[in-house]
């Protein structure tokens, strides 16, 4: 392709004031690097960054929530570099070939409008932002870029080779995150009827999905976690603020100074022939829809659009470039402008905690370290945050897990039996602000109250699968329902049986799930046997549970788990029922 033409050319050198030196891009890239090497050092975790630091101790296919390319970008330098730079080295280096990308695919400038590209990148926040942090957003910014490359290259020559290169950057896409579909559909879309024609477009199709297959297979192998997670987890009632807040977001995390640039590029229009313009276009709008959509549903993450960066980035500079020159000196300045806010806000991240006068974000050190203490050697179980044992087992180096109720959603400590090597032993149990139990002490956890406790001979309960014998259909509300909960405990765990008549005995739960989000849960009867050892099947519980009065009629679900004493029941025991409440 041929580069952009000179700012000189489309302005004259007396509109455009712009740095008149021109610069070597790999100067740029290396300033990118080492500011991104120096934030990844200096800068405190965010709690999801050690969620996925264990996930590279454990390399596989897949994972609860995610697919595995945040995992092994973290394997990188986790074990041969100390501290966050280790566990973000992978990152920094994918955010390197991102921009590196990003500059073939505004066509290689240089001179003058290399400045106002360079600007134009540098002032996106969420490059900023993954440039260093090691999330799953990292990855996918870089197969993003390289997507959109590859589907150019194939739009220009649609040969079976270049299809089987754009197959691959699909296949990266989506082991980057499952955003990579919606990338690839609303890319597709307005092309699609001229794709369908092409054999190359099957290869990429056919063959993305050929590499794809070991993660869907694990996904398989797991009872998809992650698809039952993202479809049916984040389900909750509607509420208005779901819709202001992802509008408010979008105004915001592209820059507020350049959203009059990033809309204009829509109108006047010269180039409607360009397929793969017109594909940058409705990735921008189908994106922005969907999650619009998706608020009708919960809440939304700001990041979750952060890919559009790339086509943002690119209709604005080629809308500059060859229709609105005048655009240039404008871009640049207000370009600036924003690099110094997100300047100011690394230097916030990169300050002592002593010179600030609040509490510095994502400062989690300290209080692992109190509590490391307070555990004194002890292994460390929290209830409900799968993000303070990562904190806690990365910053101390001691040993730590969770264990997730009703309370809580399902996470990738669920999936693993890690736990079994504190069954039995002594563990200091790290429990929300509300466990009702004797005894424990206040501890301040960043800015969470929550309660610790010692606890003698723990038993991982976890570990024990619960099925109903057979399955009732119908809940008479405040009426009895019979049944009969088997449970066994399987080889997988690690475990050779376990206690349940300790003095921290479980007590045997029904929870009942309602449409609108609410849930009831509530103790329904003694249990039959004491104990349960490894590849056996027993009868827990034969008898009845009474339904509530005050519960709706309508359809519901309904799930069994046993719960640690004061606490509400474990999540993920057995299957969740589908049943109808009636009067």
């Amino acid at each position: 392709m041929n580069t952009a033409p000179s700012c000189a050319s489309s302005a004259g050198p007396s509109k455009v004031k712009l740095p008149a030196k021109s610069i070597n891009p790999l100067y740029l890239l290396a300033l990118w690097l080492v500011v991104c090497l120096v934030q990844a050092w200096g800068t405190p975790l965010d709690p999801d960054e050690t969620y996925y630091w264990m996930y590279a101790g454990n390399i596989d296919w897949g994972y609860y929530d995610h697919p595995p390319a945040v995992a092994l970008l973290v394997a990188i330098g986790k074990d041969w570099l100390p501290g966050p730079l280790g566990l973000r080295l992978g990152h920094v280096l994918v955010s390197a070939l991102t921009m590196i990308g990003l500059w073939h695919l505004l066509e290689r400038p240089f001179g003058k409008w290399l400045w106002v590209a360079a600007a134009l990148a540098f002032a996106q926040p969420f490059l900023n932002v993954y440039g260093f942090i090691a999330t799953p957003d990292g990855p996918l910014l870089l197969f993003t870029v390289v997507y959109l490359l590859a589907y150019r290259r194939f739009l220009d020559a649609p040969t079976v080779a270049n299809g089987a290169i754009w197959g691959l950057t699909m296949a990266g896409a989506l082991y980057s995150k499952y955003h990579g579909v919606m990338l690839i559909f609303f890319s597709v879309l307005p092309n699609l009827w001229w794709l369908l024609r092409r054999p190359g477009a099957w290869v990429a199709a056919l063959g993305g999905a050929a590499l794809y297959f070991p993660h869907l297979y694990w996904q398989y192998a797991n009872d998809f976690p992650s698809f039952r997670y993202h479809l049916q987890g984040r389900d909750d009632p509607y509420q208005f603020k779901y819709t202001t807040e992802y509008l408010l977001n979008q105004l915001v995390i592209f820059s507020p100074f350049l959203l009059w640039f990033y809309v204009k590029t829509f109108w006047k229009d010269d180039s409607r022939k360009d397929r793969f313009l017109t594909a940058n276009r409705w990735l921008v709008l189908g994106f922005l829809v969907f999650f619009l959509y998706t608020t009708s549903k919960g809440g939304t993450e700001a990041q979750w659009t952060a890919l559009l960066s790339f086509p943002l980035v690119y209709l604005t500079y080629r809308a500059a470039r060859d229709r609105f020159p005048e655009w240039a000196p404008k871009l640049w300045t207000l370009s600036l402008i924003t690099i110094g806010i997100l300047t100011l806000a690394r230097l916030l991240l990169l300050a002592p905690r002593e010179w600030l006068p609040f509490q510095k974000p994502f400062d989690h050190e300290p209080w692992t370290q109190q509590l490391a203490e307070r555990a004194n050697g002890q292994p460390v179980m929290f209830e409900n945050t799968y993000r303070f044992s990562s904190l806690y087992e990365f910053y101390t180096g001691q040993p730590g897990w969770t264990m997730t109720n009703v309370d809580y959603r399902r996470n990738q400590y669920d999936l693993w039996y890690g736990d079994s090597i504190y069954h039995n032993q002594q563990v200091l149990v790290v429990g929300q602000k509300n466990w009702a139990t004797e005894g424990a002490e206040p501890f301040r956890a960043f800015r969470g109250d929550m309660l610790i406790k010692t606890v003698d001979n723990f038993q991982v309960l976890k570990s024990i699968d619960l099925e109903l014998a057979e399955s009732p259909e119908v809940l008479p509300i405040g009426g009895e329902v019979p049944i009969s909960l088997l449970a066994k405990l399987p080889k997988a765990a690690g475990l050779r049986s376990v206690d349940l008549s300790t003095a921290a005995a479980p007590r045997l739960f029904v929870t009942i799930y309602l449409p609108d989000g609410e849930k009831e849960f509530y103790p329904i009867g003694t249990l039959a046997v004491a104990a349960i050892s490894v590849g056996e099947e027993v009868v827990l519980f034969r008898g009845s549970f009474r339904v509530l009065d005050k519960l709706p009629a309508g359809p519901a679900t309904m799930e069994f788990g046993l719960a640690y004493p004061g606490m509400p029941p474990l999540r993920g025991m057995g299957p969740v029922y589908p049943v109808e409440l009636r009067d």
